[in-house]
């Protein structure tokens, strides 16, 4: 592990790649852990700090993530608060259509779509608005991240 203390504040912003997941870490070692834990990726994402600077990920020869190092890439906050918009934009059109068809999701859509969080301000303040994964809950994982997952993406 040697995400560059210093160069980042050690938080991680994980997006999928189509913008219809997201998901944030403390620092790599949760990150890692959580995968350890049987919750591997599957699927492309990207990762970065919550500056907004791109990570790049680092795997071992089974693919499994070992390691992310800040990019050489400048951070765009602007940008990147905008995929983590179209995150939650995609889960409440999702949210609103599950509701509306009868709801066979195992999260109560209309109550999920208020407790969305507002993105306003900085990148570190809409991140800090999202909820975090709470540790020692295994893969149950909280109310938006189990919505996420209702809404199409799996690990």
């Amino acid at each position: 592990m040697s995400l560059v203390t210093g160069e980042t504040d050690g938080g991680i912003l994980l997006i999928a790649n189509d913008d219809t997941f997201a998901h944030t870490y403390p620092d790599l070692r949760r990150l890692l852990e959580e995968q350890a834990e049987g919750d591997p990726l599957r699927g492309a994402v990207e990762f970065f700090d919550f500056t907004g600077r791109r990570l790049v990920p680092g795997f071992d020869r089974q693919w499994c993530l070992t390691d992310l190092q800040p990019s050489s890439e400048p951070a765009d906050p602007a940008a990147v608060q905008r995929r983590l918009q179209a995150v939650l934009d995609h889960l409440e059109r999702f949210l609103k259509s599950d509701s509306e068809s009868g709801g066979g999701s195992r999260v109560d859509g209309a109550a999920t779509v208020r407790e969305l969080p507002a993105l306003d301000g900085t990148l570190a303040d809409a991140i800090e608005k999202m909820p975090w994964h709470e540790p020692g809950k295994g893969t149950a994982g909280n109310f938006l991240h189990n919505a996420m997952h209702a809404a199409g993406w799996a690990h």
